[in-house]
């Protein structure tokens, strides 16, 4: 699978399971010091392991790989502060790919994971001054090394309260070049929940931002409702390239498990994928939608070759019905075809809007 990453809304998918973890103990801390990853074990109904991979994704794993025999720096540094420490909370940050632990021993501590770009892991104290890092790092808004204190990336829009009314001035004032560009990046949904959303409102996802209606707006946040309700008890979905934490309407689901956490431990961000494979993956993809396709024609036809049967069958009767309503609108207003059709046993409705007539055959 060419997934790699989780995004935010995934996160806070993951975040509302890892719940189950608080008020839970670190009783150990490894890291494997080659792939960057990191696993903390805490006492919370029985012993969870907690993987956390910077920069790519974090959940809790049932494979415990073969450790490290002399443990990294930062991870005797992390053994140090934390062991034994008592979870409190765990959060994510706004809508951000960043999560906070909060964690108290004799003193209270924060650590801090974060999911974009290269990706760090940062331990600070309570007042957020950083005690130490799994890598320094210097951006244009922020230094992150041990005596600075930890500042928080600017935070971009957060989808999770966003009001109907911001999120339709969102899109309208957008230069995106369609609708699910919009929302992925203006919104910071990315590519596969933007397209959802489109397709969950029945919303053309190609259409200019511009050109999105009120009622359409309303059908947009309609979505969004519902995926934030999705992803407070969600479970895992896989698919070809994707694993999602609520059932995605256009895509074929391969495997179902009972918690998003599971779906997640099935990736692996470190798998290189060669382009043959990419290749081949992507037309055995077509080869799939089109078979999807046929079944749902297929279908569509028997239901057809069923209708016309019946009309042929009841030919008579249906073609005795039509010459009686066009004589009638010879010297009578629909208003009065209505009333007269209605005493007929087999209409079992007409339609003065449409000038339909439904007949029960």
């Amino acid at each position: 699978m060419a997934k790699k990453s989780i995004s935010g809304l995934e996160l806070a998918a993951l975040i509302n399971e890892l719940q189950a973890l608080v008020r839970g103990t670190v009783s150990n801390i490894y890291h494997l010091g080659e792939k960057g990853e990191l696993l903390i074990q805490i006492h919370s109904n029985g012993k969870q392991l907690l993987k956390i991979i910077p920069g790519k994704l974090l959940c809790l794993t049932s494979v415990k790989e073969a450790m490290p025999e002399r443990p990294t720096g930062f991870c005797m540094q992390l053994r140090k502060y934390l062991d034994h420490a008592y979870l409190k909370v765990v959060e994510q940050k706004d809508a951000e790919r960043i999560v906070v632990f909060e964690l108290d021993k004799k003193d209270k501590y924060y650590l801090i994971v974060e999911l974009f770009s290269k990706g760090n892991i940062v331990l600070t104290n309570d007042k957020y001054l950083i005690i130490g890092a799994l890598e320094n790092q210097n951006w244009k808004d922020r230094t992150v090394k041990p005596g600075e204190i930890y500042v928080f990336p600017p935070a971009s829009i957060n989808w999770k309260n966003i009001k109907e009314k911001e999120l339709f001035e969102l899109i309208h004032k957008s230069e995106k070049r369609n609708l699910a560009t919009s929302l992925a990046t203006d919104l910071g949904l990315g590519g596969v929940y933007a397209e959802e959303v489109c397709a969950v409102a029945e919303v053309d996802k190609n259409k200019l931002p511009k050109e999105l209606t009120t009622t359409e707006g309303k059908k947009l946040f309609a979505a969004l409702q519902k995926f934030m309700e999705q992803i407070k008890k969600p479970k895992g979905f896989i698919y070809e390239e994707q694993v999602a934490p609520f059932p995605l309407k256009e895509q074929i689901v391969h495997k179902e498990t009972e918690t998003y956490n599971e779906a997640i431990d099935t990736l692996n961000p470190f798998e290189l994928t060669s382009p043959y494979n990419k290749k081949i993956q992507s037309l055995h993809n077509i080869i799939e939608e089109q078979e999807t396709t046929i079944k749902k024609h297929e279908q569509s036809i028997i239901e057809n070759t069923k209708k016309a049967e019946l009309i042929y069958e009841k030919y008579a009767p249906l073609s005795k019905l039509l010459e009686i309503v066009k004589e009638m609108k010879k010297n009578k207003k629909w208003d009065e075809i209505t009333l007269a059709l209605r005493k007929e046993k087999k209409v079992k409705s007409v339609n003065l809007k449409d000038k339909k007539i439904l007949i029960d055959l």
